[in-house]
């Protein structure tokens, strides 16, 4: 591959599926070591996830020196300890909407705010799709859906999460042109605004550190991440992304159940 590999200066990667295999809750020895011997080469690594902070799995601060996380899918960009550095909300108008409807309709509705994930619909139907019993997010999620006031004091939500009847959420969901509706599992829809993508953070992210996309390596899996995939000087999309993500990589890496991401720092001579 015709790359001056000595330009990167920043690594950018996904979490789910990415660096984390379904099911796993820590990173591999091997990524763990690579991560290292990048940052002691003065190689910065950025994680970028649709999560938000809270559902970050605890073990990524303990083996990662992380300065910033992009989370939420753009929408906050939070330092190690969780202050936000950058964030973009939703509408009231639209966050009403959606609550109205998720309340008709038996929808689980979950708002991603700033410091925590809150129902204001169906707080058990949410919980029980969104969150596998016995890990480590067990119990964050707050029950709001009596008063609904959680925004009135910590500001509009960035995201929200719904768990219900996918017929009724694609139907309304052609009633708010501002926000994008992402499909992420059976009954389970991924809602952020349209304008917003992974792509922010990463640029609010070369800005704090005087870099530029000529300095990015990012490694992702999903639609999501071919916002910030496509414009790094080396966009690598991991064996197990679909056809639609791996078109807009420069190199398709292992699998990540088979370290996809180390196999490429490794290869490529990012680190040594």
């Amino acid at each position: 591959m015709d790359k001056n590999i000595e330009q990167i200066k920043l690594i950018v990667v996904d979490i789910d599926n990415t660096i984390l295999p379904a099911g796993k809750y820590e990173i591999s020895a091997r990524l763990k070591e690579d991560f290292h011997k990048a940052l002691d080469q003065g190689i910065k690594v950025m994680v970028n996830t649709g999560r938000h902070y809270t559902f970050l799995p605890p073990s990524l601060f303990r083996d990662l020196p992380m300065d910033l996380i992009g989370t939420i899918n753009g929408a906050c960009l939070v330092d190690h300890d969780g202050n936000t550095i950058e964030k973009h909300p939703m509408k009231k108008e639209d966050m009403d909407a959606i609550t109205d409807i998720c309340i008709k309709h038996d929808i689980g509705l979950g708002f991603k705010f700033e410091d925590r994930i809150v129902t204001y619909a169906n707080h058990q139907k949410f919980v029980d799709g969104y969150i596998k019993k016995d890990t480590p997010w067990d119990h964050t999620v707050i029950d709001d859906t009596k008063e609904r006031k959680h925004h009135v004091e910590h500001g509009l939500p960035l995201g929200t999460f719904l768990i219900g009847d996918e017929s009724i959420i694609d139907r309304f969901s052609a009633t708010l042109p501002d926000l994008k509706f992402a499909w992420s599992y059976k009954d389970g829809y991924d809602v952020f605004l349209k304008d917003i993508n992974k792509s922010i953070s990463v640029n609010r992210a070369l800005k704090e550190y005087g870099l530029t996309w000529d300095n990015v390596i990012a490694f992702g899996d999903a639609g999501n991440d071919t916002p910030f995939i496509e414009p790094a000087y080396i966009g690598v999309a991991l064996g197990n992304a679909k056809d639609d993500v791996q078109k807009h990589a420069d190199i398709v890496a292992p699998a990540c159940i088979d370290d996809g991401v180390a196999v490429v720092l490794e290869q490529l001579g990012i680190v040594k």
